[in-house]
């Protein structure tokens, strides 16, 4: 009995050792698998973060390549649209190049035209002083009369022209005088010096001047935007000022304009004029678009004025007669003394010339015809140092020009504009 009591006793030990060992065992486990599901805790997180690090990724890379793909769509638009401006712009400088070897060649076939025509005359009056030596009865009225047969009247307008604005053609043109003409300005010329410069238009000479030359030409025609008399007077105080306008001048006065218009009461717009945007010495209405292009000057009759935006043809009237008057104040202040009657009379109908062309609206394509810059206004005897002869004149001449007018305003277009020609 002991002995097996022994036994179980051994066995009952063995069996809580072996259990004791196994719980050791799966406590062992049980810690492992716990550390494993918090392993695979942290994976699943790191799994979830790096899942949505890529989601990222590739959401930015969808982006950037969208992104890629518009500017690329949009680059290409641009380039596509900067070849056709390009190609509008190179069809544009042909076609103007084109228009100006036309109008080259038209001009040199006028001017090799004109050519003939001056050998031509020179031939004849060659031809007249050799028949003169041996026929002394030939007088030279019958060979004014050949020549003016020879010409035609746009060539010699022509010849005027270039002989204005001092280019010598090497030939001389005699102008055909009315004795009784010329008298009338040998007349004019002897009490120009006597008369006080604000009564000079009551003078005979200056009468029929501003009714057959002066008065036409400013007379922008049939809706004229201000009157010829006070130009007339503006000119002769030397208050009429004349400038190109500035870059973007034309639309600003016109949005001003109509912004005045707008905020003015009921009253003040029936009683004052409406808004014209058109030219604003000869009444022309333009579009938009027409007015930047063609209002590129502008003027004004008093210091005090708002400049009025005018177009060239216009421009060009007003500074030929003020060439004119120009001519007639340095006659007055005795800058010419040194000049025959013939050479003064003989400026006055160029400048007379030049204002009927101004008139016309033909002055621009006559220096263009004759080679000269359209822009140019000839001034009398063209590139003759005025300052120089002015000064050798006595201080009390000076003094008679000081009294006659208050104004001490100087036309300054009329320096830029010298100053354009001789460049």
């Amino acid at each position: 009995m002991n002995h097996e009591e022994m036994k179980q006793q051994d066995e009952i030990f063995t069996l809580k050792d072996s259990l004791i060992q196994k719980t050791e065992t799966i406590e062992t486990i049980k810690v492992g698998i716990e550390s494993l599901n918090h392993d695979l805790k942290v994976l699943k997180m790191k799994c979830k973060e790096e899942t949505g690090q890529v989601y990222k990724i590739q959401e930015s890379k969808e982006n950037i390549e969208r992104e890629l793909l518009d500017l690329t769509t949009k680059l290409s638009e641009e380039a596509n649209l900067m070849i056709q401006i390009e190609r509008k712009e190179q069809d544009v400088l042909l076609n103007q190049n084109q228009i100006l070897e036309n109008d080259i060649h038209d001009a040199e076939i006028k001017l090799k035209e004109a050519s003939s025509q001056l050998k031509l005359i020179r031939n004849t009056f060659e031809d007249s002083h050799h028949n003169n030596a041996y026929s002394p009865t030939l007088d030279e009225q019958p060979q004014q009369q050949l020549v003016s047969h020879l010409i035609d009247t746009y060539t010699r307008a022509q010849v005027e022209t270039i002989l204005m604005h001092g280019l010598d053609l090497g030939i001389f043109m005699d102008t055909l005088e009315d004795d009784g003409a010329l008298m009338d300005f040998n007349d004019f010329l002897q009490v120009l010096y006597k008369t006080p410069l604000r009564k000079i238009n009551s003078l005979k000479y200056m009468r029929y001047s501003i009714r057959d030359d002066i008065d036409p030409c400013l007379r922008f025609g049939p809706n004229p935007r201000i009157s010829s008399k006070k130009i007339i007077d503006a000119i002769l105080v030397k208050s009429c000022f004349i400038e190109e306008c500035p870059p973007g001048f034309v639309l600003d006065q016109a949005t001003r304009q109509s912004k005045e218009e707008a905020s003015a009461s009921l009253w003040e717009r029936f009683t004052t004029s409406t808004v014209f945007l058109g030219c604003q010495a000869c009444g022309r209405n333009m579009d938009k678009d027409s007015r930047i292009e063609l209002l590129n000057y502008r003027f004004r009759i008093s210091y005090f004025d708002e400049w009025a935006c005018i177009d060239r043809y216009c421009r060009d009237r007003l500074l030929a007669v003020i060439e004119f008057y120009l001519f007639i104040r340095h006659l007055r202040a005795g800058a010419y003394k040194h000049r025959s009657l013939h050479e003064l009379y003989q400026q006055s109908i160029r400048l007379k010339l030049q204002m009927f062309l101004a008139r016309m609206g033909a002055l621009p394509n006559m220096l263009q015809t004759c080679g000269i810059n359209v822009e140019n206004i000839a001034t009398a005897f063209h590139g003759e140092d005025m300052n120089n002869s002015i000064m050798l004149q006595s201080d009390s001449t000076f003094e008679r020009i000081s009294s006659s007018t208050e104004s001490t305003i100087t036309i300054s277009t009329v320096e830029s504009s010298r100053t354009s020609a001789s460049s």
